[in-house]
């Protein structure tokens, strides 16, 4: 977006600046609050405080303390941010993404920070950590919630001092990666602002058993990816409790094992070659900036194996490039019911790109992790912000019926 195209763009802003206007402390904090957005949609290499602050005017200590200790309701901009996604994106097939991404970092002051591995970065370096959750449907894609991820060491006794430095609240516990996206999904699904069918996200989410099974709970289909080496039964593993003969002492066992009849679990990499060539379907994804997205699938019934023990019936979908060279082969896990189509399932797994391509974006054109800040809460106002500016550019792009925005793919 260039300084014209802004400009041209201010009153729509405005009004979509409006909306936000309740969460913020009094005037000065929408005050600053309008000023960071504008920055943070400038044509400016780096949008940090300092930056953002020369270009809109602004004495940069007022901005960093607007950022890092002014009490605004971020929360309640999120729900207000859904609500505004929801209106403009929503779809009753929508579907909901978990992925996380790293932000590099140096030193030890900085709320969350420490030496973890990172997607992003592709290795274990020192840097911040945070969950996301998006949304996509056929109307587009963006960012709709946000949780910073701590090291559980970070909550020990020994790390009392960096808790207090970086002004991490006393009600914050550790969380692992997936309990925090739990939570995410839940307070979305009682707000109801957006409209979604299934849940989707990488390996790292889809290989924990809690999570399908919360998401089972709540009513909605997962399509998840999962890892090759997933274990699952192609027909009812039929564990039993075990019959007590005799005069066996102790109590009567409770719980079904296995039976010399029951099948034995295989894995999902196991399943490709024996599908036959004629179940499998070619299907179109989405038109990319290199042509159309184009690969084979097939499904088959399966039993999901929940920490070693049977879980429900559900489907195996495998994903596989075209031709021999390079051959990618991905795995995901389903629980949909049997009529829902091939392609429809194929579309909501596949949807965990358009987390990545907002990633790639948010980075590159609303500062997402340009910001200079320690405090825990100066994480989550920057981040909610940078969320916001990237939702007023998908609603521009959205406007201006455009494939693609700002150099990347959508």
């Amino acid at each position: 977006m260039t300084g014209d195209d802004l400009k041209a763009l201010m009153p729509q802003l405005e009004e979509y600046h409006r909306r936000f206007h309740g969460y913020f402390c009094r005037s000065e904090g929408r005050q600053w609050s309008r000023k960071y957005l504008i920055g943070l949609l400038l044509p400016i290499e780096r949008k940090n405080v300092e930056n953002i602050a020369e270009e809109v005017g602004a004495p940069p200590r007022k901005l960093q303390e607007f950022l890092s200790d002014s009490p605004w309701d971020d929360e309640g901009c999120i729900e207000e941010h859904q609500r505004f996604v929801g209106e403009m994106f929503g779809a009753p097939n929508g579907v909901v993404i978990f992925d996380d991404t790293g932000f590099p970092k140096k030193g030890d002051k900085s709320a969350g920070v420490g030496r973890q591995y990172s997607g992003t970065m592709g290795k274990t370096d020192n840097c911040q950590v945070g969950v996301f959750m998006s949304y996509a449907s056929a109307h587009g894609h963006t960012f709709v919630d946000r949780r910073l991820y701590i090291l559980s060491q970070r909550f020990e006794e020994s790390a009392a001092d960096r808790r207090k430095r970086a002004a991490i609240p006393s009600f914050v516990s550790f969380q692992t990666k997936i309990q925090l996206a739990m939570e995410m999904l839940e307070k979305a699904h009682k707000r109801g602002h957006l409209l979604f069918q299934w849940v989707s996200g990488d390996g790292a989410y889809g290989d924990a058993h809690e999570f399908r099974k919360f998401v089972d709970a709540l009513g909605k289909w997962y399509c998840f990816e999962v890892h090759c080496d997933t274990h699952v039964w192609t027909e009812d593993p039929d564990w039993k409790v075990p019959e007590v003969t005799g005069k066996r002492r102790g109590r009567k066992p409770k719980l079904p094992k296995p039976t010399t009849a029951s099948p034995g679990a295989v894995t999902a990499s196991s399943l490709e070659s024996v599908i036959p060539q004629a179940d499998w379907r070619r299907i179109c994804l989405r038109e990319g900036d290199k042509g159309p997205r184009e690969f084979e699938f097939a499904r088959v019934r399966v039993f999901e194996k929940w920490n070693g023990k049977p879980g429900p019936a559900s489907w195996l979908m495998i994903r596989r490039t075209l031709g021999t060279e390079d051959k990618e082969v991905k795995f995901y896990l389903s629980n949909a019911p049997e009529t829902v189509s091939l392609s429809e399932m194929a579309w909501a797994g596949c949807q965990r790109w358009s987390i990545e391509v907002d990633f790639k974006l948010a980075k590159g054109e609303a500062g997402l992790d340009h910001y200079e800040l320690t405090k825990y809460r100066g994480w989550y106002h920057h981040i909610t912000l940078s969320m916001l500016a990237l939702a007023f550019l998908k609603a521009v792009q959205r406007q201006w019926e455009k494939k693609e925005c700002f150099g990347y793919c959508a």
